[in-house]
């Protein structure tokens, strides 16, 4: 087992790739009284393209085969797991996302029969053509329920935008018609073949005894069968170039506007530097567009934006992007506006060292405090983007980062970037 210990926000971390290839780790918190399980696998709704278990040839999945298993995989023969988890008194949930699904707990009682349950429900799939069947008129509500909601059509809108003809352009939990043809033998191929162990990661904290905890994890996992690890072969990530404007008649009360800068230049390969990337981004966003900038302040006082001004950067494997959005009566001048600040971020005068300052003092404080959370921790020990750098080379990383270090960065992402706008009227 790799111990590591990270002095300056007082934690211990302990990691173990298990025989069939489970990746592990373990995070003791004496002095929590909550324990906490996320049980995930690299399967998101990016992956509808791939060469099946046991396959040779590439075949297409329908949208939305992510989302419908991790619904399904909840459902037993003898009941609901999410009733088992209740039985256990603790609290249960799942979601997906682009590039992972993962599975949850959280209890204060039975730590050890809930972390058992979790293992076994999700590694233990039981799928049939009438509960598949059933659940497609439960999930087309769910799909029907999001398209009333303006802001989710405002993102996935930029997304289309962003990313044409790709799977990061459909919603997540696919459409009526996708879902329709899914299967009980496609949730099964699936499953094969993104469910295996060695694609798959468990993060546990909480108060237990690490080595008692680890042999629970090794016992339960040995007494199970699995196929040997086998590389998945993922189609590769192709979208179509963007789409430089598009609009939507809904049911708003003001224009909403979302902006979205598509990154083209790789990726570093350096995991380091590419935790180093994603934030260095983020703190240029910060530095010119936050609500301690000037710039913001300008756009607010003008009746450019109001509160529900916001900005993001994204970054996966597959892909990269920017986004702001606002709720704004002048979304054409608004998007021109921050396209212009953006692309001459070194002439803002918030663009200096006192400014960045104050935000690494703002951005430590509210990772500190994010400590207290461990439903916060486990989940960015859940996605496999940054490999051996963690959660918590957060804070060296950022007393690294110089407004030079940022300048870099900065200029590496504008210089190739492509810019799109969704602007969503009112009907």
């Amino acid at each position: 087992m790799e111990i590591k210990k990270y002095p300056q926000v007082g934690e211990t971390l302990y990691k173990e790739v298990l025989d069939n290839g489970l990746l592990v780790y373990y995070l003791p918190k004496p002095e929590f009284n909550k324990t906490y399980g996320l049980f995930t696998t690299n399967f998101g709704s990016l992956d509808t393209r791939f060469v099946p278990r046991g396959g040779s040839d590439m075949q297409t999945f329908p949208e939305g085969i992510a989302h419908f298993l991790e619904h399904k995989l909840f459902e037993k023969k003898d009941g609901d797991a999410m009733n088992f988890f209740g039985a256990l008194g603790a609290n249960s949930n799942a979601f997906t996302s682009f590039t992972r699904t993962s599975y949850l707990f959280s209890t204060m009682e039975n730590v050890e029969p809930n972390v058992e349950l979790l293992l076994d429900f999700v590694q233990e799939p039981y799928f049939t053509q009438a509960s598949v069947e059933k659940e497609q008129g439960i999930i087309t509500q769910e799909i029907q329920m999001y398209q009333d909601d303006a802001d989710f059509r405002l993102f996935f809108g930029l997304l289309q935008n962003l990313y044409p003809e790709s799977p990061l352009a459909a919603d997540i939990a696919g459409t009526p018609k996708s879902i329709r043809r899914i299967s009980a033998e496609d949730l099964y191929e699936n499953y094969r073949t993104f469910y295996h162990p060695g694609n798959m990661t468990l993060f546990l904290t909480g108060p237990f005894e690490v080595s008692e905890m680890s042999d629970l994890v090794a016992k339960n996992q040995a007494e199970k069968r699995f196929e040997p690890i086998v590389p998945i072969q993922r189609a590769p990530f192709v979208a179509a170039a963007p789409i430089p404007t598009n609009n939507l008649a809904f049911d708003v009360t003001i224009p909403k506007l979302a902006l979205g800068f598509r990154g083209y230049d790789r990726l570093p390969s350096d995991p380091l530097l590419r935790f180093e990337y994603k934030l260095a981004i983020q703190l240029m966003l910060t530095m010119i567009l936050g609500n301690t900038s000037s710039r913001y302040e300008s756009l607010y006082n003008q009746g450019l934006i109001d509160d529900s001004f916001g900005f993001d950067f994204e970054v996966a494997p597959q892909y990269h992007f920017a986004s702001m959005t606002s709720d704004t009566i002048y979304p054409i001048k608004l998007a021109k506006i921050l396209r212009d600040t953006l692309k001459s971020y070194k002439i803002e005068s918030d663009f200096n060292l006192d400014h960045l300052m104050i935000i690494k003092k703002e951005m430590l404080g509210d990772y500190y405090k994010s400590l207290n959370s461990l439903e916060f921790i486990a989940n960015q020990f859940s996605s496999n983007l940054f490999e051996g750098v963690t959660f918590f080379d957060f804070p060296m990383i950022l007393s690294s980062l110089t407004l030079e270090k940022i300048e870099k960065h900065a200029d590496r992402f504008i210089k190739e970037m492509v810019s799109t706008e969704f602007i969503m009227n009112p009907k």
